[in-house]
């Protein structure tokens, strides 16, 4: 008697751990609200664009919109949403449609589609250090895509990390302060006598990206010209972009 009872409860015992095992995740402890995604959710920021050109910056100012138009099933049975991204010169003037991307989001991580190309935006659950490779895809050679550097050392030695910095700290944006808050830094910042680099986006919980900022600029490196000045600061051709959610909500 004592045996068949001992064998129940260890019948029970097991079949509690494989419920546990395929339970679905806590939407909370994955962070799953870092990204949130229903048709007509939709963020508007404010951007500046400079593009330099010989040490002189050209500055463009405007509005762009990002609305989650529709969503489809991709060949993979794969649900994709598409998101419409819109400008305008300021406040009163009418959205004109500018590009179209793709995202799906999965138990495992967040993917962008654009232009063909498809960059992995967040991997799941969100941990602070955690790092992983958002341009796994770019080669155009790999068709599915794991975040974990143990699997595939050699792969991600040839691929650009990203890396979450400052998960679940506030985060404030001209004057707002956002309670929950996530950076992720793309690539590895640097600033050298060659150029300088410094790429990263902030989500926030049930909000999505607020802030992003992509600089990439090349110096003066060659000595014997006499073209520009030699080092660090004169800016021989580049890249810089701030984006700042001013408005979002849902259509």
């Amino acid at each position: 008697m004592r045996r068949a009872l001992l064998l129940l409860v260890m019948l029970a015992t097991v079949l509690a751990s494989c419920e546990d095992k395929y339970k679905d995740p806590d939407p909370k402890a994955m962070g799953y609200e870092y990204y949130p995604l229903e048709i007509g959710d939709y963020r508007i920021y404010n951007v500046t664009d400079i593009r330099y050109m010989s040490d002189v910056g050209d500055t463009t100012r405007f509005q762009m919109r990002e609305r989650v138009d529709t969503t489809f099933f991709d060949q993979t049975n794969t649900l994709n949403y598409k998101i419409i991204r819109s400008i305008r010169e300021n406040e009163s003037r009418p959205w004109e449609d500018d590009s179209v991307y793709v995202v799906s989001k999965s138990n495992s991580m967040v993917v962008l589609t654009k232009n063909n190309t498809k960059y992995v935006k967040l991997v799941f659950p969100v941990r602070e250090g955690v790092f992983w490779l958002g341009d796994a895809y770019n080669d155009h050679k790999e068709n599915t895509y794991e975040p974990n550097p143990e699997k595939r050392s050699d792969y991600y030695n040839s691929k650009e990390p990203y890396t979450y910095h400052n998960v679940d700290e506030p985060f404030t944006l001209n004057g707002s302060t956002y309670e929950s808050s996530l950076t992720v830094v793309q690539g590895e910042p640097t600033e050298s006598w060659i150029g300088f680099d410094d790429r990263k986006e902030v989500y926030v919980k049930d909000i999505g990206m607020v802030y992003r900022l992509f600089t990439r600029i090349i110096y003066c490196n060659a000595t014997d010209s006499n073209d520009c000045d030699y080092g660090i600061g004169y800016k021989l051709h580049g890249h810089e972009r701030h984006e700042e959610l001013v408005s979002y909500g849902k259509e």
